[in-house]
């Protein structure tokens, strides 16, 4: 069921909750990674979940723009007890350029896809600025 149907008339499948965020790590000699692109998928449910694929697309398009390789917590698949969180992160420099080159450019709307073992889909819809992270200068 789709997690929108699920919100308004309940039942039918997992409560997954989605985030995205920009931030960077910081190094043993004071200075900053790169640009990273930050998601977090947390099991607000009652029961287990496994998580079995993870993608961007963008517009709206049900075909992914970036299936990995996603750095993080866990490898897929993977399972989340209720109350359990992972995240995982890419750079954004480098999710830019694949944006660009399936020809999004300036500020897209990309959505998070999280699928279970059950096939249900959980997306969260972010605007991504594709032409300033092509610009930043972290390599």
């Amino acid at each position: 069921m789709k997690s929108w149907l699920r919100r308004a008339f309940g039942g039918g499948g997992p409560d997954l909750r989605l985030s995205q965020s920009l931030g960077a790590f910081a190094g043993p000699d004071g200075n900053i990674s790169p640009l990273h692109v930050f998601f977090e998928v947390t099991n607000a449910g009652a029961e287990a979940v496994e998580v079995t694929r993870v993608y961007l697309s963008a517009k709206g398009g049900p075909r992914p723009v970036y299936e990995g390789p996603f750095e993080g917590d866990h490898a897929l698949p993977f399972a989340l007890a209720p109350g359990e969180s992972s995240r995982f992160h890419a750079r954004a420099k480098a999710l830019a350029r694949v944006l660009k080159d399936a020809g999004h450019d300036g500020r897209p709307r990309v959505s998070l896809v999280v699928e279970d073992a059950s096939e249900n889909r959980s997306e969260k819809v972010f605007r991504f600025r594709v032409d300033e992270y092509l610009q930043l200068k972290d390599e």
